[in-house]
């Protein structure tokens, strides 16, 4: 099983192949994967692991293509970026692109509000991930909504740290 860690710095797993813009013990590849090909052939890799490293580009559209394209069919890119009310995505001034519960939208089969892309995905997981310390009831009222609900009313009254979905390549 082949399995990516793009964007890993010192993250990586056992198993995995690191993939940075910068060197680190634990990167396999220095890549600067904004809007570049990455060296792997169409089909071949079976997960794809991306943690806090897709709101570093900027252009999504490419780089989702290209998790597409790498990925074999049925293959699984799981991906987490930080909401758009993390006061932490305005911090870093490295980061380009904020997200919301409904971006990955965009290239979900069935669900793709505009068709910028002919590439599909399918949702097996997807969540808003609140910060551990985030209990009480306010927690567990916003856990009851739907997530656009939450956006809509409460996401700068009560902030979402990050944003985890698991996708399956559809081809």
């Amino acid at each position: 099983m082949r399995i990516l860690n793009l964007g890993c710095g010192q993250s990586k797993q056992e198993g995995e192949i690191g993939i940075d813009i910068l060197p680190g013990k634990r990167v396999d590849l220095v890549a600067d994967l904004d809007g570049n090909l990455l060296p792997f052939q169409d089909n071949s890799i079976d997960i794809i692991r991306s943690n806090h490293c897709l709101e570093h580009l900027s252009n999504t559209l490419k780089v989702m293509e290209e998790i597409h394209r790498i990925l074999k069919p049925n293959g699984i890119a799981e991906i987490t970026v930080p909401h758009v009310s993390n006061i932490g995505f305005f911090k870093d001034p490295t980061h380009k692109r904020p997200f919301t519960y409904e971006t990955f939208d965009y290239f979900v089969r069935g669900k793709k509000p505009i068709a910028y892309t002919n590439i599909d995905f399918e949702y097996l997981e997807r969540s808003l991930v609140f910060g551990s310390g985030f209990r009480g009831k306010i927690g567990k009222l916003l856990f009851k909504i739907s997530a656009r609900k939450y956006e809509k009313y409460y996401t700068w009254r009560y902030p979402c740290y990050e944003i985890f979905v698991k996708l399956k390549a559809l081809k």
